[in-house]
Formats: C-alpha cells, structure tokens, sequence
C-alpha cells in the first residue's frame, strides 16, 4: 500500500470513529446515560478499521452505476457493524437499528463532505486553467 493510501486510511478510520463516537455519545446522554465503556471505544475502532479497508478495496472496483456502488457500501458497512454488535454483545443494551442508523448517517456526511471537496477541487483546477489559458493567450504574439 502507498505511504499516501495508507495515510488516507489511517485518517478516515481515526475520522469515522470520532464521528461514530460524538453521535453514540449524543445517542447515550439523550438516553439518560453518562458513559460510554473504553472497552466499546476499542471495539468501534476495530469495526471502523474494518469498514475502511474494506472500503478502500472494494472502491478500486468500479461498478456501472454509481448508486450500486453506494447501496453495496451501505449493506457492508451495516454488515460489519451488526456482525460486531453481535460479537461483542452491544444489542442487550441498545437496539439493532441505533449502530445502523449512525452508519447510514455519517456515511451520508462524509459523501457530503467528499463532494463539496471535489466540487472546491474543480472550481480551483479551472481557475488554474484559464490563468493557464490567459497566458498562452498573451505569450502566443
């Protein structure tokens, strides 16, 4: 793996398990709780490195429709998140549906947050073309 990739990695599993966490803690303080276990934290990494690499390899396959690839995210990511649920015993104290629908939310988020960075990307690149494109102009005579 790239030094690149790998820092990229390294940076959205620390992102995603912060955001994961900031929503469960919103989720247990409105519940009425105080705390959240360090041993949870752990096992919301490991379910976050998982998700990650995952993901990181199944995006080098591209599919025909952008939705499909999406939708297959989505099922992965609540499949890891409900198999770990169940391997570390998480649903005796919350339903099913709270890990599904933090995943769901800030897999929504982060693509929100990937497009408007693409869309500054382009914006920036096009800027760069027509200073480009103004001095060719004006060297061109």
């Amino acid at each position: 793996m790239k030094n690149d990739n790998l820092k990229r990695v390294i940076l959205y599993i620390f992102a995603s398990t912060g955001a994961v966490l900031f929503f469960l803690t919103a989720f247990i303080m409105f519940k009425g709780n105080k705390s959240i276990n360090v041993v949870t934290v752990m096992e919301i990494i490991g379910a976050n490195t998982v998700i990650t690499i995952g993901l990181f390899l199944t995006h080098k396959i591209e599919l025909r429709f952008v939705i499909l690839e999406y939708l297959l995210d989505i099922i992965f990511m609540t499949a890891v998140v409900i198999l770990t649920g169940i391997l570390f015993h998480w649903y005796p104290h919350i339903s099913v549906w709270v890990p599904t629908v933090i995943v769901v939310v800030i897999y929504i988020i982060f693509n929100l947050l990937d497009i408007v960075r693409v869309h500054k990307d382009i914006k920036d690149i096009n800027k760069l073309l027509k200073k480009l494109d103004e001095k060719d102009a004006n060297t061109a005579f």
